[in-house]
């Protein structure tokens, strides 16, 4: 509790972001800030009251299942030279929240993206797992995708350091960015509107809808956009969901790709208290439900057991959902990477799902 006190004190205390003033031209901006596709009141910025009604007089949600205690997820520690795909291949690995490491090898060209790249913690916000591997030892960054301006998607110090060690790094941020790239000094810089697509060596990027909202300070409740990206290179196509609600996006995106998603990456965690919660973070079962919107072969959970960002504990997402599959009885480690006892994919109406842990890996061939 003290915690999320002092983080949302901190925010609606650390002073004022600059704005694009030309960002009301953007076609997702109306009536004063920007909007999502369906219809978004109650996803208007939280206020620094409903956060205190929350914690203190809840009501808060049981647990999703019995006996479930504080352990923080496995970490599965990754070497330098394990991050990259082979040719022709699509690597991805969990980091932990919404950091997503995708490798792409093709022609002897390898190009590396992170997702949401957060490396320490949010401000004043507790961190139950380290990175699975030192952000030192990291390949360069060819890119990066950030989905949202919420202190915990886009980190300042963890952009400012992966552009320090590569000046030519390319960050993806949504409209409404600029002035706020250009004081970060944030250095090259892409702001995107919905359906723009950015193309490096053999990948292709699409900046997608998301259901969601934004704030940095005390000025900029959604005058930052916000979305979430499909990612194709190789012949495979990855989603990343970046932070959101349920609504008619996910079926919306299955139109604008037109083809099934090889690995969708759903957030499943900070769902809980779900009368709070559940405008703007979806949990494990409207998770599964988007799988099915979005087209998606397969699904792996991310935006849990790294940040006490809800009420729900450590690992009481993952746990929820993987109560929820069917599992074969000879495990499925296709593509996994590394083997770890206990990992394999489950399945639910048709979609592989991968109830994974911090530094699990999947190889797309």
């Amino acid at each position: 509790m003290k915690s999320v006190f002092l983080i949302v004190s901190t925010v609606f205390l650390s002073g004022c972001f600059p704005l694009d003033p030309d960002r009301n031209l953007s076609p997702s901006y109306k009536d004063g800030r920007f909007r999502n596709l369906a219809p978004d009141e109650e996803l208007n910025g939280k206020s620094f009251f409903s956060v205190l009604k929350w914690k203190l007089l809840g009501p808060h949600d049981p647990l999703a299942l019995p006996n479930l205690d504080k352990e923080p997820p496995m970490v599965l520690e990754r070497t330098p030279s394990s991050l990259l795909a082979k040719e022709g291949t699509v690597k991805v690995v969990w980091f932990g929240h919404a950091t997503v490491w995708v490798s792409v090898n093709s022609g002897g060209k390898t190009v590396n993206i992170l997702t949401d790249p957060i490396f320490e913690s949010p401000l004043l916000v507790d961190r139950w797992i380290p990175l699975p591997i030192p952000k030192e030892a990291l390949p360069p960054v060819d890119l990066v995708v950030v989905s949202h301006a919420h202190r915990d998607h886009l980190d300042r110090p963890s952009l400012r350091y992966l552009r320090e060690k590569n000046p030519g790094l390319k960050i993806l941020l949504p409209s409404g960015m600029k002035a706020f790239s250009s004081d970060e000094k944030l250095g090259l810089v892409q702001v995107q509107e919905i359906g723009q697509v950015t193309q490096q060596d053999s990948v292709k990027i699409t900046f997608l809808p998301a259901y969601h909202w934004s704030r940095m300070g005390i000025n900029d409740t959604n005058q930052y956009f916000w979305g979430s990206y499909s990612i194709e290179a190789n012949g495979k196509l990855l989603y990343f969901a970046g932070d959101t609600g349920y609504s008619i996006h996910f079926k919306e995106i299955a139109k604008m790709l037109g083809r099934p998603i090889d690995l969708a990456l759903l957030p499943i965690g900070a769902y809980k208290p779900r009368w709070f919660m559940k405008y703007a973070h979806i949990g494990p079962d409207e998770a599964l439900t988007a799988s099915l919107d979005l087209n998606a072969r397969s699904f792996a959970p991310i935006h849990w057991g790294t940040f006490p960002l809800g009420d729900d504990l450590p690992q009481e997402p993952l746990m929820d959902l993987k109560g929820k599959l069917n599992f074969p009885e000879i495990p499925d480690i296709k593509g996994l990477n590394p083997l770890y006892t206990g990992i394999s994919w489950g399945n639910k109406n048709g979609v592989r799902v991968l109830p994974w842990t911090i530094g699990s890996g999947i190889d797309l061939e």
